[in-house]
């Protein structure tokens, strides 16, 4: 499977401000007892597996803290005939008064995860869970043609096929060579103007870094991770900017809009 990663941690302060909202029963068999959690008091809600002897009885609109969370594929009921997944949270529910954080640190949380066409941000997350960004190794390079409603290929005014993205594939380097791993792919697509940019000159086994990661849950039988990066640099050449510096100016999260 293409961008099979497991898990990823999650940053749950990235979320923004969380308040308890009442407890519901999820999953294929609708016995997983999840919190529900108003976001930035919107109507925007997260819904988190808490850790056991979590306190649902606790009052509505209780100021709450997420620490140590991850996303990982789980199953609706709504949708388990058909095996497509959705994106779960786990983590530890506190109180705002206890001292407890993540034990991981801040500058882990490298990457964002976002949702839907226009990639809104949900959080930042740890891209060292999913690949090691200096062990990729190029071998493809295709372009993703945007379709219309009716599943066509869309065409621009001078019937040329619109491209909506250039799909970069590579090789964990790590894993080259082990016949008994099939989930060695990752792909990362790039908007075509930066992809067309970074092609002059690629070759099959260049090693390349991305900056700016954003995943999506995709949840299909393909993947269940999409993979974005504003760019690639070339492994042995230095950055000028660090990837979480990178998406820190790019990305404006539900809880940097809270602050506002």
């Amino acid at each position: 499977m293409v961008n099979k990663f497991g898990s990823l941690s999650l940053q749950g302060k990235s979320i923004g401000k969380l308040t308890f909202a009442g407890r519901n029963l999820v999953g294929a068999n609708a016995d997983v007892a999840v919190a529900m959690l108003n976001v930035n008091n919107t109507l925007n809600t997260e819904n988190v597996t808490p850790q056991a002897g979590f306190d649902f009885s606790m009052a509505f609109g209780t100021p709450l803290k997420l620490i140590d969370a991850k996303i990982i594929a789980g199953t609706a009921r709504s949708n388990q005939r058909n095996g497509a997944r959705v994106a779960t949270k786990t983590g530890t529910l506190l109180p705002m008064s206890d001292a407890k954080t993540d034990t991981l640190p801040e500058e882990e949380y490298d990457a964002v995860f976002v949702s839907g066409k226009d990639k809104t941000p949900h959080g930042r997350v740890r891209s060292a869970d999913a690949f090691d960004s200096h062990d990729l190794v190029l071998f493809r390079v295709t372009p993703n043609y945007k379709t219309d409603n009716r599943g066509e290929v869309a065409r621009d005014d001078y019937d040329e096929p619109i491209i909506s993205n250039y799909q970069f594939n590579f090789i964990q380097q790590s894993k080259s060579g082990d016949v008994g791993n099939d989930d060695n792919i990752v792909r990362i697509l790039v908007d075509p103007a930066e992809s067309e940019r970074l092609q002059a000159g690629l070759k099959p086994g260049d090693k390349l870094v991305p900056q700016g990661l954003k995943f999506a849950f995709a949840g299909n039988d393909a993947t269940d991770w999409t993979v974005y990066a504003d760019t690639l640099v070339a492994l042995d050449e230095k950055a000028t900017e660090k990837p979480a510096s990178n998406q820190n100016k790019a990305t404006t999260t539900q809880a940097d809009k809270a602050k506002g």
